[in-house]
């Protein structure tokens, strides 16, 4: 399973609140039209304050040929330019790797 983390800050002039709202209704929609995506999830801490980052988001794809392949779409161009509506873009941090789920 190939899997892209995204860990962002919220941008200075939103609450955490309006953070939160803005993704549930205007960012997760454009994220879930990628192609080949088989999970999505979003974080976000209990405690803000205490938390290095505002929200934590996590996308699966079954390999990296379909991550690849989602990533070179409209949908994902429309993705990316939509996060500078809620994440400071500049402290966004993103991990590309193999995931394995130890429980199984």
């Amino acid at each position: 399973m190939r899997e892209l983390t995204v860990a962002f800050q919220k941008r200075d002039d939103l609450t955490t609140e309006e953070l939160r709202d803005y993704y549930h209704a205007n960012h997760a929609p454009l994220v879930r039209e990628l192609p080949n995506l088989v999970g999505y999830e979003v974080t976000f801490p209990a405690d803000p304050e205490r938390s290095p980052y505002d929200g934590i988001a996590r996308l699966r794809f079954s390999d990296g040929a379909a991550m690849s392949e989602a990533m070179a779409t409209e949908a994902a161009a429309a993705m990316e330019e939509d996060a500078a509506a809620f994440a400071d873009t500049e402290t966004m941090v993103q991990v590309v790797g193999e995931t394995t789920d130890l429980l199984e």
